[in-house]
């Protein structure tokens, strides 16, 4: 029982999750993109991230901002993102990438209001035909990939960044771990959103990892991290 709420965080986890599988069933699937909006106003920070880090710098009235979010899942950043533009009259490009097809069509459907909006199915691996953005970001997305996918992944960013990127994860922590494990069991029924969510935090990181794994690695590069309550930690690139 002990450990079904403080599981060993010494190493990470590369258990995959059950929505990776390409077998997966496709309704929980859809129930469980359905949740991350919930899942991202409770646990990611991200409005505040993006009204920091990215809506404080779009300043200039007749610009058009490009946005690139990747691993977008069903797009409710992106369309949070779009209402808070209009609200200010900031004119933006939003464009959503996520390599599934399922989840993708579940997107286009989302933001069938928002023409500022596309969805683009396609790989975080391959991001110059896409072209260049003023700011790139991810949510939940570097846990899925190993410390070498992560380094790919950031070198593409670079190439399409002209500004800032926000990569935005999960820190490998005890409390965070039992916080969730008590709000998912509660409320996020007949998807993967408990099991997956919570091996997702097993899938976090630690400073220390993205410190030694990734900045050191990347020293041509201008990173820095950021933890943030509860339970994340962020990446930040200037480009």
């Amino acid at each position: 029982m002990l450990n079904f709420f403080f599981p060993p965080m010494t190493d990470r986890s590369y258990e995959p999750e059950l929505m990776d599988d390409p077998q997966c069933d496709q309704k929980k699937l859809v129930r469980t993109v359905k949740q991350f909006k919930l899942i991202n106003r409770l646990f990611s920070r991200s409005h505040s991230l993006l009204k920091k880090l990215c809506l404080a710098d779009m300043t200039d009235p007749v610009k058009t901002y490009r946005f690139l979010d990747i691993g977008a899942g069903g797009a409710d950043l992106a369309i949070w993102l779009a209402k808070q533009c209009r609200k200010k009259e900031i004119q933006i490009e939003i464009v959503c990438l996520d390599y599934d097809p399922i989840i993708a069509a579940f997107a286009r459907r989302a933001v069938a209001d928002f023409p500022e909006i596309s969805v683009v199915e396609g790989s975080a691996f391959d991001l110059e035909p896409l072209g260049t953005f003023d700011f790139v970001f991810t949510n939940h997305f570097l846990h899925h990939l190993t410390f070498d996918q992560i380094r790919i992944v950031i070198a593409q960013i670079d190439l399409v960044c002209t500004k800032r990127s926000i990569l935005n994860d999960l820190k490998r922590s005890s409390m965070g771990y039992l916080g969730y494990s008590l709000v998912a069991g509660l409320f996020f029924r007949n998807s993967f959103a408990f099991y997956d969510g919570r091996l997702s935090i097993l899938r976090g990181f630690t400073e220390r990892e993205l410190q030694t794994e990734i900045l050191d690695q990347l020293p041509q590069l201008a990173l820095s991290i950021s933890i943030i309550a509860p339970a994340r930690i962020v990446l930040i690139g200037t480009h």
